[in-house]
């Protein structure tokens, strides 16, 4: 099987990474494709490092662009000139056990679990410009076929570790992999533990707790629906919201419940804001999507622990007459 870096492969300058390995695609952003290939000519493109160190020069037999930064074949319009579509990925082979990897040895009876512990820990390698947490082990669950189930559940099992940074790294795993074998098991982890993460600083933000990048993950598996549009995982929406009524979540906490649970949020929007009043202004934005008979007694509820800055956002987020109306409505 071979794999495409798509649908727009990239150009890097030279602070960023291109790969030198045939099985390396762009399997994240600012990865350079190093298989492209130019569907006018015929002829593989060659990258080369400039003397300031800065640019890299891909040439074709005819055509040549310099890239300090990155730029997305096919991704610009034409709306001005005609989009730059010349070359394209010319595909990269599976990457396929045994190899070694970064000098790590790799088979198909590797041990995952202490694999992913040395990783999470002391990565073999940090690609370049690639701005997602726990890269390594992303980038080998990228890359790998069969094994990859393997590979994410062992770092499902970080999800218990006494090690913040262990658990961290999993948080950062599954949110890049939000669909990744073993995510299923976040909830479950997160309600067992849930006074040892609160009481846990999180390794990389010190002034947060381990629950409070929990929800965050939590908000994002939310993201991963049905065909009828509701989230998979539904003890993580009951989750979200046991969290939410201590005030605990992300800042556009209300925003997701808007989107999957509209009548619980209106129930509990009083509730919500006096846990967490950082949230008003968004429950407020949120609410114009409420019926409107409910609206008033939604913005009513919020208005009992912090009017004043109901008033703002809703000078701020309705437009006349409905703003006046419902500021008058407060005011009785």
């Amino acid at each position: 099987m071979t794999r495409f870096c798509g649908p727009f492969p990239e150009l890097v300058g030279a602070r960023f990474w291109l790969p030198t390995e045939p099985f390396e695609f762009g399997w994240a952003a600012l990865v350079g494709c190093n298989a492209l290939r130019c569907t006018r000519c015929g002829e593989p493109v060659r990258p080369e490092v400039l003397p300031d160190g800065e640019h890299r020069r891909y040439t074709c037999g005819c055509h040549r662009r310099d890239t300090v930064w990155s730029y997305r074949i096919g991704a610009e319009t034409d709306d001005l000139y005609p989009a730059f579509t010349d070359w394209v990925c010319g595909g990269h082979p599976d990457f396929e056990l045994p190899a070694v990897l970064d000098g790590v040895a790799l088979e198909t009876a590797t041990d995952w679990d202490a694999l992913v512990v040395e990783t999470a820990l002391r990565p073999p390698f940090e690609p370049p410009g690639v701005e997602l947490y726990a890269r390594w082990i992303t980038r080998l669950h990228r890359l790998l076929g069969a094994e990859r189930t393997a590979l994410s559940r062992a770092v499902a099992g970080m999800l218990s570790a006494e090690d913040p940074r262990l658990v961290r790294a999993a948080y950062d795993f599954f949110t890049n992999e939000r669909e990744a074998a073993g995510a299923e098991l976040l909830t479950g982890s997160v309600a067992g533990r849930r006074e040892w993460l609160n009481t846990t600083p999180d390794p990389r933000r010190p002034s947060s707790s381990l629950l409070d990048g929990a929800a965050l993950l939590l908000h994002e598996r939310l993201l991963i629906v049905d065909d009828t549009g509701a989230p998979v995982d539904a003890p993580a929406l009951g989750l979200t919201e046991e969290l939410a009524l201590a005030g605990i979540g992300p800042s556009d906490s209300p925003l997701t419940f808007r989107d999957y649970d509209p009548e619980w949020l209106w129930a509990h929007s009083g509730a919500l804001i006096h846990a967490n009043p950082e949230w008003v202004d968004t429950l407020v934005y949120a609410s114009v999507w409420a019926p409107a008979a409910l609206r008033r007694q939604v913005l009513a509820d919020i208005a009992e622990v912090v009017p004043g800055a109901v008033r703002t956002a809703i000078e701020q987020h309705f437009e006349q007459p409905e703003r006046d109306v419902l500021l008058a409505f407060l005011q009785r």
